[in-house]
């Protein structure tokens, strides 16, 4: 293990496990290790969820780009009554996030997905959430090796602005969200202003920008317009 450490391979990937949002979430090579600031887009869910007096409702949210299931089941683990979807490229991220869900205890309340973000999913979520692959292509060779070397490229990789997943995720979260229903997209550094102005050219409205605990700017938050 000290061997793999010293060679920069992640903890979490050594011990097959990382916590997140008190969960005790199994990690494999193809899933992103998740990190502590994308817990600001569960606070961010939950927070908007309180001040509309919605947690108890029959909520239908979906996880574009679901990964190892994070943020989906944070939040279904904090919504009793809610069912959601995961979307993913890759089918054994998606077996992963199954398989989590059931650790978790919220698989009968979890379906999944193999597509591009929202293309196989239908009109009428209550809630889009998603953390994207937002790394710059040219930026990936100067990341950190615990990164570079050992999360999944297609995880990472934004295309060359950064900014491609968020392209196709307005357009289809404009299509699959209720009018006056919340999109929250995690977002890298420094990317807030053109996720926010990509989102408003798809047709959303109200948006905000959120930081993370360290003050980084990390969500952009927006809503359905009518």
């Amino acid at each position: 293990m000290a061997v793999r450490r010293l060679a920069h391979e992640p903890i979490a990937r050594i011990t097959t496990v990382k916590e997140f949002w008190g969960l005790p979430l199994k990690i494999t090579p193809a899933v992103l290790v998740p990190r502590p600031e994308t817990e600001t887009v569960v606070e961010e869910a939950l927070a908007i969820l309180d001040r509309t007096a919605a947690r108890s409702r029959a909520l239908r949210i979906a996880d574009l780009g679901v990964g190892s299931g994070a943020i989906l089941i944070a939040l279904l683990t904090e919504l009793p009554n809610a069912c959601a979807i995961g979307t993913d490229r890759d089918p054994t991220a998606l077996a992963l996030a199954h398989e989590n869900a059931q650790r978790m205890g919220v698989a009968t309340r979890a379906a999944f997905v193999a597509c591009d973000f929202g293309a196989a999913l239908a009109p009428g979520c209550d809630l889009v959430v998603t953390n994207p692959p937002y790394i710059c292509t040219d930026e990936i060779a100067g990341l950190e090796p615990d990164v570079r070397e050992f999360d999944p490229r297609g995880a990472l990789d934004g295309g060359p602005d950064g900014l491609v997943a968020y392209r196709a995720i307005a357009v289809d979260a404009q299509r699959i969200l209720a009018p006056g229903k919340y999109l929250i997209a995690e977002i890298g550094k420094g990317q807030g202003d053109a996720v926010a102005a990509l989102f408003a050219a798809a047709g959303f409205g109200g948006m905000r920008i959120v930081p993370d605990l360290a003050g980084a700017s990390r969500a952009v938050v927006a809503i359905r317009r009518p």
